[in-house]
């Protein structure tokens, strides 16, 4: 606690500004032959762009980067996520005039080479005008809301990787705040200058203002926290944020 109120004291008169993540990753977005003439690479590539949120490099090959490229981009993470079209089998009700596609998200730690995030994602487009199964009348356009309203429903991993920025055994500071709270587990994976480090497991313990307090544990001789570490999700959730349920105006009894 005394260590969250000291840090606090020093930045109690800054505003809240929104956090932006320290780390910079490569994304390779490609669009399958098939789908392209209702999702164009640019678009798609913009969407998983601003889904990721994060400092961004656009990866130019034919095939999914390896580490290497990577690495080679100077990235800490790498985004894989293809654009594909979600077949209509036959006696399946073909969703009129909405047209199905999916993606699958892969996110991968450059540093420690552990994929950090594995999920198919189903997309479905807005309602057009065309006749069923014209696809090369569908607008880009019927993209632009159904695509970031479903991705919005997933967690966005990177928000949540951050750095260290106190250290005061057995406690750490971490430049977090609503993207955690008590109890969520984090681990240290790399030390300032990007080399791998750890793991070091953490404890969030207290979310007040603009940083998170972690309780940290070692064994004999192991690595310590270090101001500038690098943190991230040690089991990061990837079920998607659960829509509210409808409320419904009691009837009014007479």
């Amino acid at each position: 606690m005394a260590l969250l109120a000291a840090l606090l004291a020093v930045t109690a008169t800054a505003p809240l500004a929104a956090r932006v993540s320290p780390v910079r990753v490569l994304v390779y977005a490609p669009v399958a032959e098939a789908a392209r003439s209702t999702m164009s690479p640019g678009l798609w590539t913009k969407m998983v762009t601003d889904y990721v949120n994060a400092r961004t490099e656009t990866f130019a090959g034919d095939a999914p980067p390896t580490l290497a490229d990577c690495r080679a981009a100077h990235a800490d993470f790498m985004v894989v996520a293809a654009f594909e079209l979600r077949p209509r089998l036959p006696g399946l009700p073909g969703g009129g005039s909405r047209i199905g596609a999916f993606s699958r998200f892969v996110f991968t730690n450059c540093v420690t080479g552990r994929v950090v995030y594995d999920r198919r994602i189903e997309l479905e487009s807005e309602p057009g005008n065309q006749p069923e199964g014209d696809l090369d009348s569908v607008p880009e356009i019927s993209w632009s809301k159904s695509v970031p309203a479903t991705l919005a429903k997933y967690p966005v991993y990177f928000p949540r990787v951050s750095r260290v920025i106190q250290v005061t055994p057995p406690l750490a500071m971490v430049d977090l705040r609503n993207e955690v709270k008590a109890g969520d587990e984090l681990r240290i994976y790399a030390g300032a200058d990007r080399s791998p480090k750890g793991p070091i497991e953490l404890v969030v313990t207290e979310v007040t203002g603009r940083y998170a307090q972690v309780l940290y544990s070692t064994v004999a001789g192991g690595p310590l926290p270090a101001v500038g570490d690098y943190v991230e999700p040690a089991q990061p959730s990837d079920a998607p944020t659960p829509e509210p349920a409808p409320t419904r105006t009691p009837k009014k009894v007479k």
